[in-house]
């Protein structure tokens, strides 16, 4: 690139003899092309569906042995009522299957259902958090915390942005996320995560995604670094995939992984993946 680069500079500093010769060819248009900037702000309506499926990997290895945690998580969610700007106020969501998956060596495994497994409730938003009713299932919901927007959305950009752009996001604006690794005992002292839009299309816009934090895993200093991806689809107006990968600095393979898959559905009944 950068020999061409010198070709061109080479090229417009010296014009061949004679002048202006008429080659019958365009010169170049070189001028620089503006980048549009696109807004990625959920857009939703009463009446919306969507399923979303979240998964979880945990694994950890040591001289003698490997544990293996694997979570997954499946609910539908109805759209009951937004605001102005089409954020989420009410929602019904059912927990279609939840489970939880404990791995010691490489046999099986043991499996347990996730506490709302088969449950539906009616959330919504209030000024001091989500008010959660349950409408079936015999979860406990008192003390518990919801999210009607999943964690993901905190990560979108609230300015229009254009292709290349970034931003941070750091410490508590990033809630929702660290409850994945706090989960794990591991106490959080610092974190940032970069996220870029590396790509816009008519259809969707690709964000880069890298996380480091620092802190304290079994009274030992720790550093876990992480990179990934998140995926907004534009027409619908929803984030329809997010990944995230790592683990502790300094270690060959991956020991954590995270992902979201969500996508708008027809009725009750659309089970297509």
């Amino acid at each position: 690139m950068l020999g061409f680069a010198l070709v061109l500079l080479s090229a417009c500093g010296n014009p061949r003899a004679g002048g202006s010769a008429d080659t019958g060819a365009a010169p170049p248009d070189n001028t620089p092309r503006a980048r549009p900037s696109v807004t990625l702000r959920p857009q939703n309506k009463a009446g919306d569906l969507f399923r979303t499926t979240r998964k979880l990997r945990v694994e950890e290895l040591t001289e003698a042995e490997r544990y293996l945690t694997e979570s997954e998580e499946t609910t539908l969610t109805e759209v009951l009522r937004v605001d102005d700007a089409g954020r989420l106020l009410s929602v019904r969501r059912s927990w279609e299957s939840s489970f939880t998956r404990l791995t010691h060596g490489y046999g099986k495994g043991e499996e347990a259902r996730g506490a709302l497994d088969g449950s539906v409730l009616e959330l919504t938003q209030k000024a001091g958090g989500v008010e959660a009713r349950r409408i079936a299932g015999e979860a406990d919901v008192r003390g518990a915390n919801f999210l009607i927007e999943g964690f993901d959305t905190g990560l979108l950009p609230l300015d229009p942005v254009r292709e290349g752009d970034y931003w941070q996001l750091e410490g508590n604006r990033l809630g929702g996320l660290n409850a994945f690794i706090e989960a794990m005992r591991f106490k959080i002292e610092k974190n940032k995560l970069t996220c870029q839009l590396s790509r816009v299309t008519p259809t969707e816009a690709e964000i880069s995604l890298e996380w480091r934090i620092s802190g304290e895993l079994q009274d030992a200093a720790a550093v876990l670094v992480f990179s990934g991806e998140l995926r907004f689809d534009r027409p619908a107006g929803m984030i329809s995939s997010f990944s995230l990968k790592g683990g502790r600095e300094g270690r060959d393979g991956t020991q954590i992984e995270i992902s979201i898959d969500r996508r708008p559905v027809k009725g009750w009944l659309d089970l297509e993946k």
